[in-house]
């Protein structure tokens, strides 16, 4: 499995990858309900590729989006960037989610990123879980909105040696 910054045309993949991914899964990266689809607004948004307020890792493997973490930020200059993660079913639960981040890690610092927030659901204990494995499990979330929001600093969470070059799942 190759995990790699994300390219143009990495959309028609998550496109297509939508076959892998249960509405709960779906619904849980979005927090609301998705009807079982990737939302079309979404899907325009990351069509637009790479750029300042946005960038993603990708996981694939045989030419299949396994997952992918993203980072978006309002402003685009903004030192502080939402972090959002979505892996495929069949490759949830194998460390993949935590493998996309740290390999974001890299590109976040040199885009001027020093804060991540992340937004979760209280009975998502998956994600609870990751974020406290990343960051440390000293990491207590405020609850705003019905929601956990978690807001750490950046270099608390370890990067990848070489993601470009990463390798993961054998």
């Amino acid at each position: 499995m190759l995990i790699r910054p994300w390219q143009t045309g990495d959309e028609h993949l998550v496109e297509a990858a939508q076959r892998n991914l249960s509405p709960r899964s779906i619904d849980r990266r979005f927090l609301v309900g998705s009807g079982g689809r990737l939302p079309a607004f979404y899907l325009r948004h990351i069509a637009a590729g790479a750029r300042p307020e946005w960038d993603a890792q990708v996981a694939v493997e045989g030419g299949e989006l396994c997952g992918w973490a993203e980072y978006g930020r309002l402003p685009a200059a903004s030192p502080a960037a939402d972090l959002a993660v979505l892996v495929a079913d069949p490759w949830q639960r194998t460390g993949l989610a935590t493998m996309l981040i740290r390999a974001l890690v890299h590109r976040m610092i040199a885009a001027g990123v020093r804060t991540i927030q992340a937004d979760v659901s209280g009975a998502n204990k998956a994600s609870n879980g990751l974020i406290r494995a990343l960051a440390g499990p000293e990491q207590s979330p405020s609850y705003e909105d019905g929601l956990l929001r978690y807001a750490f600093d950046l270099s608390l969470v370890p990067p990848v040696p070489d993601p470009i070059a990463a390798r993961a799942l054998g």
